[in-house]
């Protein structure tokens, strides 16, 4: 990994860490919601356009909610 990879690898873990306990307790409207509307959320979403090889780490935290992500980094 070069530093900038590192460097936003670190900030997803944070990230992770905060918006875990937040999000899995939320319906999945309630996810909708979060996911357009959250700061946490947008960041999440910018280091996954990035870094799509973080998918799977995403989804190992907080289920499928960010695969529209997923899908538009990949290009589909």
């Amino acid at each position: 990994m070069t530093g900038n990879e590192n460097a936003d690898h670190a900030r997803l873990v944070q990230l992770l860490e905060e918006a875990t306990p937040l999000m899995l307790p939320m319906y999945p409207d309630q996810q909708r919601v979060w996911l357009a509307e959250s700061p946490l959320a947008q960041e999440i979403k910018s280091i996954l356009a990035r870094h799509p090889e973080y998918y799977d780490e995403v989804y190992a935290a907080v289920g499928d909610v960010f695969a529209e992500a997923k899908q538009k980094a990949q290009g589909q």
